[in-house]
């Protein structure tokens, strides 16, 4: 037996010489198809009474996206669906609970948002100094074209002046054969 506390106690890809079909996840899906998923889902919330529970928790502030997120993990690792399904179906499952919240006066909140701290405008400056560290072709870049344009802005500009012809450059093309 593998001693389950030390870190790096089994070797990568231990879990595949061992019997297949131990987990629910490890065999075939009872459910492939994302429409059916969705249908089993709702259908199993109507008439298994968790509708009421899911509403309940809504009203206690939990959000529809983590209620989403929990019944899709639950349906993969009862061997129901697998992960692209269950993340397929997450929207279709939102919808119906943000419904099912409506038609029970509760006003549901959908998604986890961050703190207000997190949310202020980052100054410019902050801006700049993040890209001189981490992308500073792209610093350079800009700081080359700010300081053209202020070149360009400084630059008088020329009043009706007949362009000057430029002598015309020769290459070893079109120069004569001596």
């Amino acid at each position: 037996m593998l001693d389950k506390v030390t870190p790096l106690s089994a070797p990568p890809g231990h879990s595949l010489t061992g019997p297949q079909g131990r987990w629910a996840w490890d065999r075939p899906p009872q459910i492939t198809n994302p429409d059916d998923a969705i249908d089993f889902i709702i259908e199993k919330l109507e008439t298994g009474g968790g509708k009421d529970s899911l509403i309940k928790m809504m009203l206690a502030g939990i959000t529809v996206e983590e209620l989403v997120s929990q019944v899709a993990f639950k349906g993969f690792m009862a061997g129901m669906f697998t992960p692209d399904v269950a993340e397929l179906i997450k929207p279709a499952i939102g919808i119906y609970l943000i419904g099912s919240a409506e038609d029970a006066g509760v006003d549901a909140k959908v998604f986890n948002s961050p703190p207000e701290s997190l949310v202020e405008d980052v100054e410019d400056d902050t801006v700049f100094n993040i890209m001189r560290e981490r992308n500073p072709q792209l610093y350079g870049d800009m700081v080359e074209e700010l300081n053209r344009q202020q070149r360009m802005s400084s630059r008088p500009e020329p009043v009706n002046e007949t362009p000057k012809e430029e002598p015309q450059q020769q290459s070893f093309l079109t120069a004569e054969v001596e």
